[in-house]
């Protein structure tokens, strides 16, 4: 079986992939709980609404949702590429070549013919 060539782009922005643990560990901190400090007036108002409560880290899926994405964003910023030609020239074959004649090209168009 011929494995399919895969190659990236800019395989040095791969190394930000390093940079996940820290990310991860970004997404575990959270920020100490705020002090209650209830205002008198508002003591009925507290006992009638609820009171949200937030969780003080969040849940294993979310944060592995998260560094999922950030995992795939590097990796598309990576540009992978599948079926990368090593090099644009083939070297045997006929070879197609297309030539600007037109108006803009007059003014070195002597170049052209020498080259």
């Amino acid at each position: 079986m011929n494995a399919l060539p895969f190659a990236f782009a800019y395989p040095a922005i791969l190394g930000a992939l390093v940079a996940l643990p820290v990310i991860w560990w970004l997404l575990r901190l959270t920020p100490p709980r705020p002090k209650a400090e209830i205002f008198p007036p508002l003591k009925i108002l507290a006992s009638v609404l609820k009171r949200e409560e937030t969780p003080a880290q969040s849940p294993w899926w979310l944060t592995l949702l998260r560094m999922l994405l950030a995992a795939t964003i590097i990796l598309a910023i990576a540009d992978p590429v599948f079926n990368p030609r090593s090099s644009s020239l083939a070297s045997g074959g006929p070879l197609v070549l297309f030539v600007d004649n037109s108006w803009a090209a007059a003014p070195d168009w002597e170049r052209r013919v020498q080259t």
